[in-house]
């Protein structure tokens, strides 16, 4: 695990939309680090398509040798599918970018970490840093700068549609008090 900071680390020497592929550079070689563990395609770990990963490479990562380009897009459970929406719908961004992003956030969302940790990102503040960039919409909604994760359940449950409020590995985690202290 890397050690976190309140200040969001950013690659140097890069500014505006080239800061994507340092991004995704980091979400890609943590993805790429689990597809070597044995759990799963980078396909799976991404929750994106062979071919939606085929125009992300193309487009930001040219040289990049990809595997598992073949396979298709993941199946997404409901509540997978919940967030993937309400980040699309958030972000009111309509770029192939924000399309990749709320796929990926959305399925590392599942995972029992921090976010940013199972997004392999240096720290909380990088995350953040990165929704700004990408995702404005999405950033500008969590003005109360809740946890990525339980800001996504409690705008789910804020729909009388739904019925998830805690995040599904919250109630494992030694610092669920952090998170879900009054506010």
């Amino acid at each position: 695990m890397r050690p976190s900071t309140d200040q969001p680390v950013a690659p140097p020497a890069l500014a505006g939309s080239a800061l994507f592929g340092a991004d995704i550079m980091y979400i890609l070689e943590h993805a790429m680090a689990e597809r070597a563990a044995g759990q799963g395609p980078l396909t799976d770990r991404l929750g994106l398509s062979g071919a939606d990963l085929t125009e992300l490479r193309d487009k930001w990562l040219p040289n990049a040798l990809l595997p598992d380009l073949h396979l298709p897009a993941p199946e997404r459970p409901s509540d997978q599918q919940a967030i993937a929406t309400l980040i699309l719908w958030k972000s009111e961004a309509g770029t192939p970018e924000a399309r990749w992003l709320s796929a990926i956030i959305s399925r590392r969302a599942m995972e029992t970490r921090h976010l940013w940790e199972d997004l392999g990102l240096p720290n909380r503040a990088y995350l953040s840093a990165m929704i700004r960039r990408h995702l404005p919409g999405l950033a500008a909604a969590n003005h109360a700068n809740m946890r990525w994760k339980k800001f996504f359940y409690r705008q789910i449950c804020s729909d009388a549609a739904f019925s998830l409020c805690l995040s599904p590995t919250c109630d494992d985690c030694p610092e669920r008090a952090d998170c879900f202290a009054p506010d």
